[in-house]
């Protein structure tokens, strides 16, 4: 095949190529974070009204998966409600745990305070989330579900926040000096040309900074 072509062609093959790869790859994901196995005996068949929805959150999942920002929690009568959004789980099924076989336990993610919780009994698969997320999840469900529901230590928005904070520290201290060190591995010896300290600083720190700020807004 020439390349003229091939550059013919590519209009055509590429855009099959990219959605058998994201099918691919969302598929892999939800084999390794245990969806799957979850889904055939927690499936949800959207018949109960939420009493709490909590979008855009962020969990780890079985072989850690990171899942930021695509989970919709939401707390039902009967149990958990998780879902991911159709267009990184295509064939993810909405979950619905009950309240009597979810387990909770205290974790950490670098400063952040979280939960691990363990669905099924025995636990068929695990979700780390923001213990303020199941803390808020609990506190509406507890009155009405039929069995005492495992808490989390209650976080205060101004833990939360110097958390936050020190997590922007390290993330925006870490990217700027990678930014001011790089050019000296690529350059030629001697003809080293970099950002100036001021962008390698500020850049990292805007965007990041940005990103804590609507991750406060969305947890708290």
């Amino acid at each position: 095949m020439t390349d003229e072509q091939i550059l013919r062609w590519m209009p055509y093959v590429f855009p099959i190529f990219f959605v058998g790869m994201w099918l691919l790859i969302s598929t892999l994901l939800g084999v390794m974070s245990g969806w799957f196995n979850l889904q055939q005996w927690y499936a949800d068949d959207n018949s109960e009204e939420p009493l709490l929805k909590l979008g855009w959150q962020s969990g780890v999942m079985g072989v850690g998966v990171n899942l930021n920002g695509i989970l919709t929690l939401a707390a039902k009568r009967s149990g958990l409600s998780i879902r991911i959004w159709r267009i990184f789980g295509p064939f993810q099924k909405p979950l619905l745990v009950p309240w009597s076989e979810i387990s909770a336990e205290p974790a950490r993610s670098f400063f952040t305070q979280m939960v691990k919780l363990g669905l099924g009994n025995p636990p068929n698969g695990r979700l780390k989330i923001n213990a303020a997320t199941w803390s808020k999840l609990v506190a509406v469900a507890g009155p009405i579900a039929k069995v005492p529901l495992p808490l989390a230590t209650a976080v205060s928005r101004k833990s939360m926040a110097l958390r936050m904070f020190l997590e922007w520290v390290v993330i925006t201290a870490g990217a700027a000096t990678f930014f001011w060190f790089a050019p000296y591995f690529i350059s030629p010896p001697g003809e080293r040309v970099g950002l100036p300290i001021v962008i390698c600083i500020l850049f990292p720190a805007i965007v990041f900074g940005l990103g804590q700020l609507i991750r406060y807004a969305r947890e708290s």
